[in-house]
């Protein structure tokens, strides 16, 4: 920077004004020096903005379990992740193909890869068994052109974060399989990967805005992530809250007991899938699938 201060002082000193050519040498030497820094700048805005998501992850799991022992149950009014496409008919949100020029789809491909997730319709023990965990009723995500006008997916029927009481046949998303009208549909049986067999049969939620915990005061904005943000791939830029896994859910008798998984750390284990958690058994995902400390990514045989 300095040679390049001196070469305008120079420029100046020798003449009334800038020529075009003397203009020409000062726009190549800057472009010159954007093309050498915009990289190093765009390295370390992508690392603040992960230390920021795990910062973040790290607060609102904080946050939850507090406001657990505090209250003796979870947040209230938090996003339910489905998409309302009929009358008593739903599926789970796309997942993001990379690509911002045909607009955005609702999941980002990062979580789609790690986290495969399927409709669920409670039972009614699953129903009673989260109300006494304290999700009485959820909002449901139902993304539309009317949150975000590049949204490109799943067309809602009902209105975004439409509020809904948890009851019998209530849809949810839930990891590796999901129990519809005709029984169990399960991708556990197939060679896949997965954040960890442990999330298995675990239902998933968002931190909206109306979670009790925005509302409340105990978090600051929306829990939205500062990398989601970023991008014009995918829509739901909020954290997500994986619930331990419900006793009603083993009960209810789920098609594959256990799963055998290896890591890219060259571990091989078997999994029991109907081992109870309790109810402090929470992780705080970003919307890319990050976990504090980062997970090693499981691949079921």
């Amino acid at each position: 920077m300095r040679g390049l201060r001196k070469i305008l002082h120079s420029l100046r000193a020798s003449s009334g004004g800038f020529t075009l050519l003397e203009l020409v040498v000062v726009l190549a030497i800057m472009g010159f020096l954007v093309a050498m820094i915009a990289p190093r700048l765009a390295g370390v805005v992508a690392g603040a903005q992960r230390n920021a998501d795990d910062t973040n992850i790290s607060r609102l799991l904080q946050a939850t379990s507090q406001f657990q022992e505090r209250t003796g149950r979870l947040p209230a009014e938090m996003t339910n992740l489905v998409v309302e496409t009929g009358t008593d008919e739903y599926q789970a949100p796309n997942v993001s193909n990379n690509d911002p020029g045909d607009g955005k789809e609702a999941f980002s491909a990062d979580l789609g890869a790690v986290l495969p997730l399927h409709i669920h319709l409670l039972s009614e023990a699953e129903a009673n068994e989260l109300i006494r965990l304290g999700i009485t009723e959820v909002r449901n995500f139902n993304p539309s052109t009317a949150v975000d006008p590049l949204y490109n997916g799943i067309p809602a029927l009902a209105p975004t974060l439409e509020r809904v009481p948890v009851d019998a046949d209530t849809p949810v998303l839930m990891v590796g399989a999901g129990h519809d009208v005709g029984g169990w549909v399960n991708s556990l049986g197939v060679a896949q990967n997965i954040l960890h067999p442990s999330f298995a049969y675990r239902i998933v939620l968002g931190f909206g805005q109306d979670s009790e915990l925005v509302t409340e005061g105990q978090l600051q904005g929306a829990a939205i992530s500062p990398q989601g943000t970023q991008t014009d791939n995918y829509l739901f830029n909020n954290y997500l809250l994986v619930l331990p896994r419900l006793q009603a859910t083993i009960d209810r008798g789920p098609d594959v007991l256990e799963v055998t998984a290896s890591n890219a750390a060259g571990q091989e284990e078997t999994f029991d899938l109907t081992e109870r958690q309790r109810n402090f058994e929470l992780t705080v995902l970003s919307p890319e699938g990050r976990t504090v400390p980062p997970a090693t990514v499981w691949t079921i045989q």
